[in-house]
């Protein structure tokens, strides 16, 4: 019976502690060993996320990532790279953080056999907004997209300022860890 309340305990945890789903993509053809300037894409005038306070809590995560990574910053002159920002919205899945479930079986005798599972929700009922932070990184020079990357289901209204401050921060990293992209280092 520990076996299984360990088993449960690491399953839990290991769920409970996923990171997000990021998919990235990028131009392979693409130059990034010079880059070392970047400065926000100007979004037109209406643009941008439906939120302020999420919106600037990406703007930070990001700025603060690409700082660790060695890019500066770079307003007053011409950047090699500009990043755009998009947050998209939709409404809550049922259960859209994902659910445990565990299953016990036993030995067959004598040709029975027993099997019981369990399959509970991670999330509850909240029927808020959730969204994903789509990144892209536009080359100034060219003014074309050469790298783009998506967290999905990060902006979640239903969590505390504390803990979207940590998912997003989590998100962001995992996100620009691909940039530059591995063949281009």
């Amino acid at each position: 019976m520990r076996t299984l309340y360990a088993s449960l305990a690491v399953l839990a945890l290991a769920t409970g502690c996923a990171g997000p789903k990021v998919h990235y993509d990028y131009d392979a053809r693409a130059t990034y060993a010079g880059y070392r300037a970047w400065d926000w894409y100007a979004a037109p005038k209406g643009g941008g996320g439906a939120n302020p306070i999420a919106d600037a809590r990406v703007r930070r995560a990001v700025e603060a990532e690409l700082t660790a990574k060695g890019f500066r910053r770079e307003s007053a002159a011409d950047p090699d790279f500009l990043v755009i920002y998009q947050a998209a919205y939709g409404p809550r899945r049922k259960g859209a953080r994902g659910h445990v479930s565990v299953g016990l079986g036993m030995v067959p005798v004598r040709g029975l056999g027993l099997g019981v599972g369990v399959a509970a929700p991670v999330s509850g009922g909240h029927r808020g907004k959730i969204g994903s932070i789509i990144l892209e990184i536009k080359d100034f020079k060219s003014q074309q997209v050469i790298w783009r990357a998506e967290a999905e289901e990060v902006l979640d209204d239903s969590l505390t300022p504390e803990e979207s401050d940590q998912d997003v921060a989590k998100a962001v990293t995992a996100m620009l860890a691909k940039f530059p992209p591995p063949t281009a280092r």
